[in-house]
C-alpha cells in the first residue's frame, strides 16, 4: 500500500491533548488493575483520534452516520464505532487503529481473541484499519465481517505482554483500499 492512495485526516493538537486527559480519566474511573496503564491510555488515544478523523471524513463527504463517541464503560456497553447507511440499510463500521510496527514491519492487524471467540455478534459489518501518527490519521483499507471472521478462525494466536491478553493476527493486505472506497461511495448522503 502506498501512502498516495490513502484517505487521511489530521486532528488538531488541542484535541489530542483532550483525548489524553479523557483516557487517563477513563483508566482511573474504571480502576484498571494488572494491566500496563500507559499502554492502555495510548490505545484509547489512538482509537479516539482515528474515530474523530473518520467522523470528519464522513462529514466532509456528507455521508449520513451515527457514531458512538468517546466510549466509557464496560465491554457490554460497547457498540459499533459508526453506523452508516448503504442503499437505505444500516451498516456498522468498526475502526482498528494500529501502531506503525503493525503496518510497516509486521504487516498485520491484531484482534482480541476473546472478542472473536465470545462476542462475534458484536463485531461490526466492516472494519477499517488505520493509524494515527501524532494526529495525522491514515486509513489503509477495509474488510467485511464475514471475510474477517473466516480468516481469523485459522490465524495465529499470540500473547501480547504489553496488553496482557491474547490476539489473533490478520495480514494487513486483507484490508483493501478498494473496499473502503466502495463502501464510502455507496453510502447514503445526509
Amino acid at each position: 500500500m502506498t501512502s498516495d492512495n490513502l484517505l487521511s485526516h489530521t486532528i488538531a493538537p488541542e484535541l489530542l491533548d483532550f483525548f489524553k486527559i479523557q483516557a487517563r480519566q477513563k483508566i482511573e474511573s474504571e480502576r484498571w488493575i494488572g494491566r500496563n496503564k500507559e499502554v492502555k491510555i495510548q490505545n484509547f488515544v489512538y482509537c479516539w483520534t482515528t474515530e474523530e478523523a473518520f467522523k470528519q471524513l464522513l462529514i466532509k463527504q456528507k455521508i449520513w452516520f451515527r457514531n458512538r463517541g468517546l466510549y466509557f464503560g464496560d465491554a457490554q456497553g460497547a457498540g459499533a464505532d459508526f453506523t452508516i447507511k448503504v442503499d437505505g440499510k444500516e451498516v456498522t463500521v468498526g475502526l482498528r487503529s494500529v501502531a506503525p510496527d503493525s503496518i510497516y514491519k509486521w504487516k498485520s492487524v491484531a484482534y482480541p481473541d476473546d472478542r472473536i471467540r465470545d462476542e462475534a455478534d458484536k463485531i461490526a459489518d466492516y472494519h477499517v484499519v488505520c493509524h494515527s501518527d501524532d494526529g495525522k490519521v491514515s486509513f489503509f483499507g477495509a474488510i467485511s465481517k464475514q471475510n474477517m471472521l473466516d480468516k481469523l478462525q485459522t490465524s495465529r494466536r499470540l500473547y501480547s505482554k504489553n496488553n496482557q491478553e491474547y490476539f489473533r493476527i490478520l495480514p494487513i493486505d486483507n484490508f483493501t483500499p478498494e473496499l473502503l472506497s466502495e463502501l464510502l461511495e455507496k453510502a447514503d448522503r445526509a
